[in-house]
């Protein structure tokens, strides 16, 4: 079984290519409601399977991150991750409640333009 100080290093290593999943999400959104807008469908179908490959991704990180939790007798929530990187030395700490706050930022972010393409698509059919 893998020590604690490395299953949190490993932790911290899949939340920052989380991080980087989600900016690219977001742009790809970006794009995908321009193409909705523009009607370019066989733009937008490239979009959907690129955007598709990053939930895919990020489904898969998020499995990983609650069995890490688990592992670590931690519940697999907000709290729980918030709870463990308490413990972590003062200057990773910081920088883990940071990226934990950008990523929810980001998600949220994703999900707010997730609706709103769903929203124009639907005005579209």
């Amino acid at each position: 079984m893998k020590m604690l100080q490395e299953q949190i290093m490993e932790l911290l290593a899949e939340l920052q290519l989380d991080r980087r999943s989600y900016i690219r999400l977001i742009l790809l959104l970006k794009q995908q409601q321009a193409m909705i807008t523009a009607r370019k469908t066989d733009a937008i179908d490239e979009i959907n399977q690129r955007i598709s490959h990053i939930y895919h991704q990020l489904t898969q990180s998020a499995q990983k991150r609650i069995s890490t939790l688990k592992n670590l007798c931690i519940p697999p929530h907000d709290e729980g991750i918030l709870f463990l990187f308490s413990r972590l030395p003062a200057n990773h700490h910081i920088q883990a409640k940071e990226l934990w706050n950008d990523i929810m930022q980001r998600m949220h972010e994703c999900s707010r333009l997730s609706a709103l393409n769903h929203q124009i698509l639907s005005t579209r059919a």
